[in-house]
């Protein structure tokens, strides 16, 4: 589909673009909040506080190993002639960090050192309760500069929408970028309608062009497996459909993700632009036949996707981390197996490895969508492939009206363009 004439001008901007090799780390847990839908240890967040839970030595092993597997791929993914990676399609430009998953804003400020000098990068993301002491972070780029992005865990019911916007605002005027994400559980939605989360709870942010990552709650290891704060894919969808809209109605200078970016790859890669109808909806019904679904193509562009983005734990385990709603990543907490362990394995050994567990993440992955009844005359389940999303049942069945695909939200976004077009432009300062 990289034939098709684009709808949008994309250049200088990263959205709805893989070029970075992602990495996620689990270094610290520690917070003060009981935010529903927690995913930090409960052992490491109650007596594993104000230090790293990966020591200083295990960080400079995932340091290493992520250099030379970086190295590994611009030599191997970089120069093939298929799939999403090569020489007829995107290519990985440099590598991030992401260190999750509590709040980094209250680690002393040596134990920020101590992660920043280990995990050496231009582009470095840290997972942070609201804050004011955004000096850490600051202090932390000087010692060791590069780009630094925070991404605040925004509770509605628990936090105030002004302290955000200040807090992005203070961010961006020390060179820190960053955005808020909300977690979707039933203690939101029955705390506020669509219509009171995009009036008090987006309303303040609604003038800043911040990104707002929206997440699904899933059930971990952790919090035992509890799904109280589970909300129906059914209702998840009828709720983030009238909250789009509304963000669209209100023209909002927000950058909705992942979902905005979905709406812009089906206008672009999925040639839906120009099937509008009366209304402003994409009129399924006038799309042109889907491309066939080639397995062997789905396979090589999401194995691409899947070695791209990686997650250490702190036992040096490494996974899957999916580009699905809320980024989850695939690990024993959420009921996968690792792929192997990093600390006398070279990473590209592990994830390549004939009939491993990632070979085998990949076949479950196309097996669901050739045969799950939403799935196998879908026309977007090459694009579900590369989100892991088929790998979400494993938690919940999308049995009802709508999936894992959040159609009806994406059509809202899609109806406005320059909406779109000034999301794209919000992507450019990112870099990566």
């Amino acid at each position: 589909m990289r034939d098709v004439a684009k709808v949008f001008d994309r250049t200088g901007s990263t959205l709805g673009v893989m070029d970075d090799l992602q990495v996620a780390l689990h270094t610290y847990d520690g917070c003060s909040r009981g935010c529903a839908g927690c995913v930090v240890d409960k052992h490491f967040k109650n007596n594993w506080r104000f230090r790293n839970i990966m020591t200083g030595p295990d960080m400079r092993i995932v340091g290493e190993r992520v250099k030379e597997y970086f190295h590994w791929i611009q030599e191997n993914l970089n120069t093939k002639s298929d799939g999403y990676f090569g020489t007829n399609g995107y290519k990985v430009d440099h590598y991030s960090y992401t260190f999750r998953f509590g709040n980094h804003s209250e680690l002393p400020q040596d134990m920020l050192e101590e992660i920043a000098e280990s995990c050496p990068s231009d582009f470095r993301v840290f997972s942070t309760a609201p804050s004011d002491e955004i000096h850490k972070f600051v202090d932390l780029r000087r010692t060791h500069p590069g780009n630094y992005f925070l991404e605040i865990i925004y509770d509605p019911v628990a936090d105030r929408a002004q302290d955000i916007r200040d807090m992005v605002l203070d961010m961006r005027s020390n060179g820190i970028l960053g955005y808020p994400e909300v977690l979707i559980t039933q203690r939101l939605l029955q705390a506020y309608s669509p219509e009171r989360f995009v009036e008090e709870a987006l309303g303040p942010l609604g003038d800043i062009g911040t990104q707002l990552q929206l997440g699904r709650y899933t059930p971990s290891k952790t919090r035992g497996f509890r799904t109280t704060q589970v909300v129906s894919v059914d209702e998840e969808v009828r709720w983030m459909t009238a909250v789009a809209k509304g963000i669209v109605d209100r023209k909002y200078d927000i950058h909705p993700i992942p979902i905005g970016e979905y709406a812009v790859t089906f206008l672009d890669e999925y040639k839906e632009a120009g099937y509008e109808g009366p209304d402003g909806y994409i009129d399924v019904a006038r799309l042109p036949e889907p491309e066939p679904f080639n397995i062997a193509n789905v396979v090589k562009k999401t194995r691409d996707i899947f070695l791209s983005s990686i997650y250490v734990d702190h036992n040096l385990d490494l996974h899957v981390w999916s580009e699905s709603m809320g980024q989850h990543v695939l690990d024993r907490n959420f009921g996968f197996e690792p792929l192997g362990n990093v600390r006398n394995r070279p990473i590209h050994e592990i994830v390549t490895e004939p009939n491993g567990v990632l070979e085998r993440m990949l076949r479950e992955v196309v097996r669901n969508l050739a045969t799950h009844p939403k799935c196998s005359g879908c026309r977007y389940k090459s694009f579900c492939a590369s989100h892991a999303i088929p790998l979400f049942r494993k938690w919940q069945e999308d049995d009802g009206e709508h999936c894992y695909g959040y159609l009806p939200v994406i059509r809202e976004f899609q109806k406005d363009r320059p909406f779109l077009t000034n999301m794209i432009d919000g992507f450019k300062e990112l870099g990566f």
